[in-house]
Parts: C-alpha cells; structure tokens; sequence
C-alpha cells in the first residue's frame, strides 16, 4: 500500500510550480494585499496593506487559481520587507524593475572593478529608488532611470546586497 501510494505522489511533484518564485511588479499606484484571495466577500474586511507605489518589484511566491477560473487570477507575493499577501492579476505587471535598498554607484559599462580602464562611474543612485531592469549578468544589472516622460539614464549596478527583485 505504501509503494502504491509514493508511485502515485512522484508524478504530482513533477507538476509542481518549478518556476516559482519569481518577480512581477506593481502595475498601478493604488493595488490592496490581501489576506487570502477573494474579491467577492468585502464585509470580511480581507486587505492586509495598501500599497501605492507603481512599479515597486514583488516576488511571487505562489499562484492561484480560482474555481471556474481559465487563468491563475491572484498571486501570493512578498514584499522586499518580508511581508506576504495575496493580490489580483491586475495590480501586476510582468515588467522586471529593481529596488534599491542602499546608496549604490552607477556605472557606464558592466565593469565596476577598480584596477580595470573599463571602469567609469556615472553617478550614485540614492535610495530607495526603484529603477527598470533591462539585462542581468553574473555580477551586474543594467537598469534604466526615468528622468522625465522623455529622457531616462542607462547604466550598470553592481549585483549585490543593496539591490532586491532579483535572485
């Protein structure tokens, strides 16, 4: 009986979500966490936090989807901070941004090694500041800044400690 029944969990495990956890960020200015994934029970009083930062990466820890439902319709995320929720699809996008935790330098190409020619520092990004994601290396981000509606500043960010939306 035992045997019959680890045959049978082997292949659920295989279904299981393999690409989670990963980052979303918030697609509007006004978006409700939750405590558990309903939209129709609003007497319960189900909002945890009300965030208001657009933008802002979350990590998406879970995925859920409802009875009748043809789409994963809430996220189970958490926030930089450790807090945990739940929020409808809506409020997210699939736009990978970054939160910068701590004062970080800005480089002109993905080199932040001192001794290298290659190095030239653009600037210090102060925090917290939350900047767009546009290419991942082993030891670098390049992110983009928005100035106004028509400029923004390119450059590079060491990948560390001082940076969270990417694992």
């Amino acid at each position: 009986m035992i045997k019959f029944l680890l045959i049978l969990l082997i292949p659920l495990s295989s279904l299981a979500n393999n690409h989670i956890p990963y980052y979303k960020s918030l697609s509007k200015n006004e978006s409700w966490l939750r405590h558990y994934p309903d939209l129709k029970d609003f007497k319960e009083q189900t909002e945890k936090f009300f965030l208001t930062h657009k933008g802002m990466p979350v990590k998406v820890i879970e995925e859920h989807q409802s009875t009748g439902s043809t789409y994963i319709d809430w996220y189970r995320i958490e926030l930089f901070n450790g807090i945990q929720g739940w929020i409808y699809h809506n409020q997210l996008t699939r736009k990978r941004t970054l939160l910068i935790l701590e004062d970080i330098e800005l480089y002109a190409t993905n080199s932040y090694d001192p001794d290298s020619w290659l190095t030239i520092q653009k600037g210090k990004i102060k925090s917290p500041k939350t900047v767009n994601l546009l290419e991942v290396t082993p030891t670098m981000y390049k992110i983009s800044i928005l100035k106004s509606k028509r400029e923004e500043i390119n450059g590079w960010i060491p990948r560390d400690g001082r940076v969270w939306g990417d694992e």
